[in-house]
């Protein structure tokens, strides 16, 4: 599928963190994001797109490798960072920049490199690499680098991240960054918060700035957009607009509910308007790991067969569910899977003896301050309260009847054969995949967990460390 040039597509990831779909284009009245809603009437728009995880590092690692994190062993976040805790890839596994750089592109990338297994960055990245650890063990790193070192007539491969809703807390007061971007910040007055959450000024603050920091996005997605035009690389360049998982917003981020998975997910290509018609729609179910396979397949580059991901543009695209793991994340050991087909959402939690809201680097925001305390007096809803109580082995909703979450079908007799097919479904995943999350982390990382994280890291699998 070349472009109209007749030249190899330039394939640009814009990586926008911790947002879900909120936007102008998907029906979000109190925000202005005409560059976002420009991108979307250039391209197609996916409605149903999901995360493979509700965490960052687990989610860059499936996409990298455009493989289920499960699978190739990454599914813990932010592992293989000391010596003694190290992951590899399994054999022949390349991950998609390689696979690009093999066919000839230039590759870079100007953000997170925190995967979570061992790589030797200056293999995956064309340049960026000055200032950025080349060894084997990293933490969080963000590299550089731009489409103007790429040599004349070669194609690029790109990864450009923005903040996202990380704004919302990373840098305290708003108000400059919403100034930049000539937009006023949501007002907390005006938003609507959604059942599975009380109604208190910190929540409407916490939901106003995540909102406002939609906004913020725009403004850094026009910059990219622009120069790209200013530069002469519109006509040949395929863009991604994409996050790593959905919002930071107390049942979110972390959590395996569709609020924690589901992302947007634009595709446009000003080349390409026979294969990316512009305006278009999508409605169903699709993952974040077929941005990879969609990618290397624009770029007409076989797709390997050892990935997980698909072209999204074949002809014979199909997903008729989508599945998602949660495991460790930092200090909080955890073991949740996923499946969400075209109107039931399944999920078994593992570790049943802790429950879902487990101590994070969140839990000192006032919004999660306040509903810890309100649980704690008896004052949430059932609904509310889940996250904080006894944990279910099991849920599964009615996303048409219950966007929200709130009711668990496990027990209906009416969802009986529903439930019985999102078991065989997840079981065959974790079949398929082998689900490396099964197995305990080796004695050896979880030291260094602890190392790290000596007063946070609580769980029964640090006791005897």
């Amino acid at each position: 599928m070349p472009l109209s040039t007749g030249n190899p597509p330039n394939i640009l990831w814009i990586y926008i963190e911790d947002q879900d779909p909120r936007y102008g284009c998907y029906g979000e009245k109190l925000v202005n994001t005409p560059n976002i809603d420009a991108l979307a009437t250039e391209g197609v728009l996916f409605q149903r797109a999901y995360s493979p995880a509700p965490v960052c590092s687990p989610s860059r690692s499936a996409i990298i490798t455009g493989s289920d994190a499960i699978r190739v062993g990454a599914q813990h976040q932010r592992s293989s960072r000391f010596s003694g805790e190290e992951i590899y890839l399994p054999d022949g596994v390349e991950t998609v920049p390689e696979v690009f750089r093999k066919a000839g592109y230039f590759t870079f990338n100007r953000g997170k490199d925190d995967y979570n297994f061992v790589y030797d960055r200056t293999k995956l990245y064309s340049t960026g690499n000055t200032g950025v650890d080349p060894g084997k063990l990293k933490g969080v790193q963000a590299g550089k680098g731009n489409w103007s070192e790429c040599p004349e007539g070669m194609p690029f491969f790109a990864q450009i991240q923005t903040w996202g809703g990380k704004h919302a807390y990373s840098h305290g007061d708003l108000s400059a960054y919403m100034t930049t971007v000539n937009a006023k910040a949501v007002d907390p007055a005006d938003v609507t918060v959604p059942p599975q959450y009380p109604d208190i000024p910190e929540m409407r603050e916490l939901i106003a700035g995540q909102l406002s920091t939609m906004m913020i996005s725009d403004y850094e997605v026009g910059e990219i957009i622009n120069k790209l035009k200013d530069d002469g690389l519109w006509e040949n360049t395929v863009i991604f607009l994409i996050s790593d998982h959905g919002s930071l917003l107390p049942r979110a981020k972390q959590f395996c509910y569709e609020e924690g998975l589901h992302i947007p997910l634009i595709i446009a290509a000003p080349g390409m308007q026979a294969t990316i018609p512009p305006g278009s729609e999508r409605s169903e179910q699709t993952a974040l790991l077929d941005v990879a396979g969609t990618s290397l397949a624009l770029a007409c580059i076989e797709i390997p067969e050892y990935m997980d991901t698909k072209d999204l543009f074949a002809e014979d695209f199909e997903r008729e569910h989508v599945f998602a793991s949660r495991d460790r994340c930092e200090w909080a050991i955890d073991r949740t899977r996923s499946v969400i087909g075209k109107r039931y959402h399944y999920m078994r939690n593992f570790m049943t003896d802790r429950p879902l809201a487990q101590s994070s680097y969140r839990s000192k925001w006032p919004a999660f301050v306040r509903i810890q305390e309100m649980h704690d007096r008896g004052e949430l809803t059932d609904a509310q309260a889940l996250p904080y109580g006894e944990r279910p082995a099991e849920e599964l909703y009615d996303l048409h009847n219950d966007p929200h979450e709130l009711v668990n079908l496990v027990d209906d007799a009416d969802h009986r054969a529903i439930l019985t097919e999102m078991h065989k479904l997840l079981d065959a995943w974790i079949e398929d995949t082998g689900d490396k999350g099964q197995f305990p982390e080796s004695e050896a990382a979880l030291r260094i967990v602890k190392q790290q994280f000596p007063e946070l890291a609580i769980g029964p699998e640090f006791r005897d460390l």
